[in-house]
């Protein structure tokens, strides 16, 4: 209890200030009041530079008080406790009990997200709750007090409480200056910039980034230009301008040309048409001064990994085709010849998905491509992805970027500053959380953006005509999309990210049909697919796990215990051999092969198809050991010539010439296609016939009808009465870029080839029993 005289003497022990002329009091008062309403300001302000500096100085201030206010409460419990009434020792007593747990959680909430990688909600909530219950108890206890002593004190002590007063306002007002006037001084972070001067328009001065289908969401340009058409129109008008915006066609042209058309197309008065024409027009230069990114806004994965917070997803990340997709030899190549064959300028589809935060600021300029310009070499970023706010499933990149809102020395490389950051973001992660974490990721439409590619409108070539890869079309047809019952389906990221046990922040979560908020467990980001071979060519680091578990993956070894009740066991494609169990000397046999695609989602094989290739290599030996037959021996340069199956596709330009160096610009259609849908069968007939003659020859039946399609009598030498039995053997083969490919694009004394990876096998003996 506070009490009226300035000086008192306890028993034998020291005097001690304990009334309203205490500085102790005014200086602990003053913080703990500022502790709760900083702490409110923090928990319902909007994310911006002033809370994040208030929650650094509450931070400060909290752990500088730590001593005064145990000494306060201490002095006042052993002087006090005796005269105080019953009900003031009860307040008392609860508002120190408050006081000791509220310090006790601000001081865990502080270790763990200055030291730890992430802070305990409970400990984030009990503080937040000891706090405001700490501060209806000191209401109760102080504010009573303070008006019945200026109520019935004389003249000093009505001064000693109007300077206890005046003192905590004060202190108060300093301490909420001190963020007020840090965040005044620290300018907001660049997130735009200018394009350059001799950027390339080919496509519209209002489309910088097409064909690809990126957007940015309320870009600056246009922000400015919206809001200055709300002022000059009234409702009716924008109505009707919405309504015409609603039916402009993509391809005629960008949100400028589609805001023009629509301003001459509504009833307005001619000096309104002008007026909104004149803003139009500004729109179009302001896009040229503000309409790419700052690279900076997207990039710096390598501090998601480093801050000790999401250190395993980063290296997950790291080595798989998201993080390298801007890196890429193969994509690289691929981009230069389209810039040497057309203009750099056209390249935009590819960079829209494999190089996206190049694109959007501004680097696919027109300049020439070569080595490593233009390139972020980040790939697929983790805030590209998880600054995802929209996106449809036309494929082509069509999806919305928003660029964050970053925490304070995002940028800093190391130091306190950097320490800092990290500690807002573990003590303050609700906007971190927020931001990063959308239902969106959950479906298998966030994939379509990129997983689809179709007709490019608007460029002078033939890219599209042919279809390229579109894994999303062949999921939603396919037998795992169920689109009736959703519990059924099997969605992309189940199969791709499938769950790892985890110790990272982002683990668990309550949404997640499998899971739970503290499952821990997280997705993993390495998204396990079909390319095991960049990681290694290009020595990646984390690469050849990556590629040990993509060869895992391909061959069906990896199971998934949260789908097993819906998704099948065993490989990828499964394989038999259909065949008699015994053969006569000159019996001519149908053997059959069956493939059944029985656990990809999509068309197996998927991706570039005219880049990667999987066939069945077929081989007859017999009980001796020799070789009889031999259809697509992995050694050969081009397996596909004999194989009795090659899954891959073929494309031919206006001329019909082969498209022989994923030229997809050239691209007008395919002589050749094949793969196996999600759920079916392939079955391949490989006729032979066993005669009883001195060696094997080919019959005159022997005929070639394509790619794949070979059709063959073969005739097999029974040398003597020891061969008793053929081993007939089917292998499923599969590399993630053919030989042919990269000769021609590459020196392959420097890259290294493709591997040749065995998915799956079977066997059959057939027993030889004599006339």
């Amino acid at each position: 209890m506070i009490r009226d005289n300035n000086m008192m003497q306890h028993g034998d022990g020291p005097k001690v200030t304990t009334d309203w002329r205490s500085f102790l009091l005014w200086m602990t008062t003053a913080v703990l009041t500022y502790g709760l309403l900083s702490g409110l300001a923090i928990w319902l302000m909007p994310f911006g530079q002033f809370a994040q500096y208030s929650v650094l100085v509450h931070s400060l201030i909290g752990g500088l008080s730590f001593v005064p206010v145990l000494l306060l409460i201490y002095l006042h419990w052993r002087h006090d406790r005796v005269d105080a009434s019953v009900s003031v020792r009860r307040i008392a007593n609860t508002a120190t009990l408050l006081t000791l747990l509220c310090i006790l959680t601000g001081f865990l909430v502080s270790l763990q997200a200055a030291f730890g990688t992430w802070v305990s909600p409970s400990l984030r909530n009990g503080h937040l709750i000891t706090g405001l219950l700490l501060g209806a108890a000191l209401f109760f206890h102080l504010i009573p007090l303070f008006l019945r002593r200026r109520q019935t004190a004389p003249h000093a002590g009505r001064r000693a409480s109007r300077q206890y007063a005046a003192a905590g306002l004060v202190v108060m007002a300093v301490l909420c200056g001190i963020p007020y006037l840090l965040a005044r001084s620290t300018p907001e972070p660049l997130e735009f910039q200018a394009f350059a001067d001799d950027y390339d328009w080919e496509f519209g001065t209002d489309r910088p980034f097409w064909p690809s289908r990126i957007r940015i969401s309320d870009p600056p340009w246009q922000k400015t230009m919206n809001e200055s058409l709300r002022e000059t129109l009234d409702h009716a008008s924008l109505d009707a301008l919405e309504t015409v915006l609603e039916s402009w066609p993509e391809v005629d042209g960008g949100p400028i040309s589609a805001m023009s058309a629509a301003v001459d197309a509504i009833d307005i008065d001619e000096a309104t048409r002008n007026e909104l024409q004149k803003i139009i027009r500004d729109a179009e230069v302001n896009l040229r001064d503000t309409g790419a990114i700052r690279p900076d806004t997207l990039t710096g994965s390598a501090g998601c990994g480093v801050s000790g917070c999401h250190e395993a997803i980063y290296k997950e990340w790291q080595p798989s085709a998201h993080g390298f997709s801007a890196i890429d030899i193969l994509v690289l190549s691929v981009q230069k010849s389209l810039a040497e064959a057309r203009s750099a300028a056209q390249t935009r589809p590819c960079a829209g998905c494999h190089d996206p935060v190049a694109l959007i600021s501004g680097a696919r300029d027109g300049k020439p491509i070569g080595d490593d310009a233009l390139v972020t070499f980040e790939g697929n970023s983790c805030l590209v992805c998880h600054s995802t706010v929209n996106n449809d499933t036309e494929g082509n990149g069509g999806y919305e970027l928003q660029i964050p809102d970053r925490y304070l020395f995002e940028q800093a490389e190391s130091g306190l500053a950097k320490h800092l950051n990290h500690y807002l973001i573990r003590g303050y992660p609700s906007h971190h959380v927020t931001t990063y974490t959308r239902p969106l990721y959950k479906s298998s439409e966030f994939c379509a953006a990129c997983h689809k590619q179709t007709r490019l409108p608007g460029i002078n070539t033939s890219a599209g005509l042919a279809q390229g890869q579109n894994e999303y079309d062949s999921w939603r047809e396919g037998r795992w999309y169920h689109e009736e019952n959703e519990e059924l389906r099997i969605e992309c990221r189940e199969c791709h990210m499938p769950l790892v046990d985890s110790d990272d922040p982002a683990s668990g979560d309550d949404v997640d049909e499998y899971r739970h908020t503290s499952d821990g467990k997280h997705r993993s980001h390495r998204m396990l697919a079909g390319n095991m071979y960049i990681p290694i060519a290009q020595n990646l680091e984390g690469g050849k796990e990556q590629a040990e578990q993509t060869i895992a993956w391909l061959r069906g070894e990896l199971e998934i215990p949260e789908i097993e009740n819906k998704w099948e066991t065993g490989p990828v494609v499964d394989i038999e051999i259909v065949a008699p169990n015994e053969i006569q000397p000159g019996e001519l046999v149908n053997l059959q092969l069956h493939l059944h695609n029985n656990k990809a989602g999509h068309n197996f094989p998927a991706g570039v198809l005219d880049v990667l290739e999987s066939w069945v290599e077929f081989t007859v030996e017999d009980n001796l050991g020799n070789v009889l037959m031999q259809l697509g021996n992995e050694e050969n340069v081009s397996p596909s010539l004999d194989a009795p199956v090659i899954y891959k596709a073929d494309w031919y330009d206006r001329r019909g010439l082969p498209i022989e160096s994923h030229n997809l610009w050239d691209a007008v259609g395919e002589s050749y296609r094949r793969t196996i849908a999600p759920g079916e069968d392939d079955v391949i007939d490989v006729p032979f016939r066993c005669p009883a003659i001195s060696r094997p020859r080919l019959s005159e039946s022997a005929s070639e009808e394509g790619p794949g399609e070979r059709r063959s009598d073969v005739v097999f030498s029974i040398e003597n009465e020891a061969i008793t039995e053929l081993r007939v053997t089917a292998k499923l083969l599969f590399r993630k870029a053919n030989p042919e490919f990269l000769a021609r694009m590459y020196d392959l004394d420097t890259v290294i080839e493709a591997p040749v990876v065995e998915l799956n096998s079977a066997t059959h003996t057939i027993k030889v029993v004599p006339q």
